[in-house]
């Protein structure tokens, strides 16, 4: 049986008007924020790549890859919706985009954490390079 779950890259307005929905009431709203700007530059450049995590045909996820230089990803506004938190979709969707990484040709990503999710990072194979920021970084090489 083939994996129901996989990354699709945000292009149509439906995708793109699910990938800020999961976003701003994750990252933002649930965190008492209001400040959610969808039109953030960052989302349209060449390198960025915004991604939809999928469990069959429900949206449960969002991450955006930022591709620098030297084989170097940078993982962004990892977010899953709160009804499918805690049940394995993160881990799920940061294995999908591991893979989506080497497609592209990098050998290492990293993150800068929500501090209470280092622990999930770490659980997945992530090293915690400066624990001392107000958003931890981690590194982990794809090999």
């Amino acid at each position: 049986m083939s994996d129901p779950m996989r990354l699709l890259p945000v292009r149509r307005t439906w995708e793109w008007d699910t990938y800020h929905r999961i976003r701003r009431e994750v990252l933002f709203e649930a965190r008492g924020h209001r400040s959610y700007d969808r039109s953030h530059p960052d989302e349209m450049l060449p390198s960025n790549h915004p991604l939809l995590f999928l469990d069959g045909s429900d949206a449960v996820g969002t991450v955006r890859l930022d591709v620098g230089g030297r084989g170097l990803g940078v993982v962004r506004l990892v977010a899953i919706r709160g009804d499918f938190q805690r049940r394995g979709r993160g881990r799920a969707m940061l294995e999908h985009l591991e893979q989506y990484a080497r497609s592209l040709g990098l050998t290492e990503l990293e993150v800068n954490s929500a501090p209470d999710a280092v622990g999930f990072y770490a659980r997945l194979g992530w090293t915690l390079v400066d624990g001392d920021r107000e958003s931890p970084l981690l590194r982990k090489a794809l090999c």
